[in-house]
Parts: structure tokens; C-alpha cells; sequence
């Protein structure tokens, strides 16, 4: 498990790391439309999106290890294709790519399922939202020192230094080792695509797929838009961004490393995933307010935005952790990475 959680830290250092960069690269450097960027963010959310359950169903069948190590050696070389291009579509391309490599964040949840019991599942949950957690605390101030260099914004460094994390998390995969009673499942016979879509708007599992489908949606509109509203409103720099994308990491961090323990023996796991989507909703309307100087004492707009963000990080953070548990509970063991996707 203390190997498995490294790979989730180091990886997400590399995709934190960009978060500050972006936005500027594309706007500033390639003086592109910041509707541009808003697609080229949205098509690695969709590419990632639509592999999370592939590549969570194929490790059910093929193995979990060898589907991580294979997404871990394409996110490196997407990394790095983006880190030399120059034009607009083979940026889209280099991020497609990537989102697609990322879908195997489901893969990882099913890989700490495997090592879990279900007394303990939910706290594991928080250990790997932690490590995403410890990601964005060091990415983001990585990217936001790094992508300055030089006196302007560059995308360049900070996606070098993500290839470079993908790499190292790739070969740390190779310390992984299969859990006792873990087993490859053989490949089922076909299922009827209908019989299928039908199958799981049946089961309990539905409800949560479109919640976490709602509470992702949310969340990434923070993601996508929250840079260009610093940026416009607030002055901000990349050095600033991630600073701040720094600070909503160490958020996560103590929420889910200390927090959601106690927090899902005390409400249950359903009651968690409400107090989160609560908290989220709550932290989402303060910052639009506070950025807009609505608030009351608005002439402090950036303190009452980061009091504001903590909103935001405290109900994903206890939202996310709390229904991957629920679900991996549901599926049982032959199908938790498909769900889990």
C-alpha cells in the first residue's frame, strides 16, 4: 500500500504541476482565445472520462498492475509531445492522449480496494485522495516557480517535469505486488449493449455514478475556469496560481488523511457524500461572491476568495473518498475497477 500511494503522489505531482501553466501558455504565449483553452482543458476531462472505465474493466480481466504500468508509459510520452509542440492541434492531440492515460485513476481505486477490507476501505480511499492531495500541494508550486522561468510563461519545463514523474511512477510500479487471493478474471462472453445500459440503471450503483458524474462536472469547472478568473480579476501570475492551487492541496491533504476517518464512522459513508456535495455547493457560491467583491467587506477580495476555496477542497475532499467506498463495497471484488471507472 505505502508503494501504491507514492505512485498516486508522484503522478499527481506532474498533473498539478500544469495547472497554473496552462492557461497562460495558451493564452499568453500562442495568443489564443481563452475559449480555446477551456476545449483543450474539457477534451482531456472527456478522453479521461470515457477510459476510466475501460481501462478499470481491463484490469479486472488482464491485471491491474500491467494496465497502470502500460497508461503510466503513454501519460510520460504524452508529456512529453505536448512539452515540444508548437501548434494548437498537436497540443489537443498530446491531451487527449493524456486524459486517456488518466482514466486510470479508477484502476489505481481498484488497486487499493484489493488491499482493503471493507472496515477500513474508506479511510484507504482518503490515504489515495491524500496523495492526489500531496500532488497538487507540491505540483502547482513546482509548475507556478518553473513555468516562470525566464521571465514569461512557458509550458515547456513544467511538462518536462511531468514526463519525468510519469516515468519515475512507472518504474515504481514495478515494487508492486498482487495481494494474497487476487487472480486475472477470464474474459466473459459478450453482453448485449442494451442488456448492459439496462443492467446498471438497475443496480444501486447508478445513483452513484451520476453523483460522482455531477460532483466531478462541479469540481472541474474550479479546475478549467478558476485560472482564467485569478488571472482576469484578481492579477494573478503563475507564481500566485500555484501558490494558491498549493494551498487547495493542503486542504485536501488534512481532509482526507485526517478527517474522513472519523467523519464516515460518525454519519456513514451516504452521509459523508452529503456533507461534502453540501460544503462544495456552499464554497462554490461564496467564491464566485467573494471574486466578484459581493461579500460583505469586499474590498478584500483575495482573502475572502482563498476563506471561500477552503469550502470547495473540504467537500471534495470528504465527497470523493466516501463514494468510491461505497462503491467498491457494491461491485464486489470481479468488477470493482469497472465500477470503480
Amino acid at each position: 500500500m505505502p508503494v501504491l500511494l507514492l505512485i498516486v503522489g508522484i503522478n499527481f505531482i506532474g498533473v498539478g504541476a500544469l495547472i497554473p501553466v496552462l492557461p497562460y501558455a495558451v493564452i499568453d504565449t500562442m495568443g489564443m482565445p481563452a475559449s480555446v483553452m477551456t476545449l483543450l482543458l474539457a477534451s482531456y476531462a472527456f478522453a479521461m472520462f470515457l477510459a476510466n472505465p475501460v481501462l478499470g474493466r481491463l484490469s479486472d480481466h488482464y491485471g491491474r498492475r500491467r494496465i497502470l504500468f502500460i497508461s503510466l508509459g503513454i501519460s510520460a510520452v504524452s508529456h512529453l509531445w505536448f512539452a515540444m509542440s508548437g501548434d494548437i492541434l498537436t497540443m489537443f492531440a498530446a491531451r487527449i492522449i493524456s486524459g486517456l492515460a488518466s482514466g486510470n485513476v479508477g484502476v489505481i481505486q481498484a488497486m487499493i480496494a484489493d488491499r482493503s477490507t471493507e472496515e477500513n476501505r474508506a479511510q484507504y480511499m482518503g490515504f489515495f485522495g491524500a496523495s492526489i492531495g500531496v500532488g497538487f500541494v507540491a505540483g502547482p508550486a513546482l509548475g507556478g516557480l518553473l513555468g516562470g522561468l525566464g521571465g514569461g510563461p512557458s509550458h515547456q519545463i513544467p511538462f518536462l517535469l511531468a514526463a519525468g514523474v510519469s516515468l519515475l511512477a512507472l518504474l515504481l510500479t514495478l515494487r508492486l505486488k498482487a495481494p494474497p487471493g487476487s487472480r486475472i478474471i477470464p474474459e466473459r462472453g459478450n453482453q448485449p449493449l442494451m442488456q448492459r445500459i439496462t443492467t446498471l440503471l438497475r443496480s444501486p450503483l447508478a445513483l452513484y455514478a451520476i453523483a460522482s458524474l455531477l460532483l466531478n462536472l462541479s469540481f472541474a469547472q474550479v479546475e478549467a475556469s478558476f485560472v482564467l478568473v485569478l488571472r482576469d480579476y484578481l492579477d494573478f501570475g503563475i507564481r500566485q496560481t500555484g501558490w494558491l492551487f498549493t494551498y487547495i492541496g493542503v486542504c485536501v491533504v488534512l481532509v482526507q488523511a485526517v478527517l474522513i476517518r472519523p467523519v464516515v464512522a460518525a454519519i456513514g459513508e451516504v452521509g459523508t457524500s452529503k456533507l461534502g456535495v453540501a460544503l462544495l455547493l456552499v464554497g462554490q457560491c461564496l467564491t464566485t461572491l467573494a471574486v466578484l467583491g459581493m461579500l460583505p467587506g469586499g474590498a478584500y477580495p483575495l482573502t475572502q476568495t482563498i476563506i471561500a476555496t477552503t469550502g470547495i477542497c473540504f467537500g471534495y475532499a470528504l465527497s470523493t473518498p466516501a463514494i468510491s467506498s461505497a462503491v467498491s463495497k457494491i461491485a464486489g471484488k470481479a468488477a470493482v475497477g469497472g465500477s470503480l471507472g
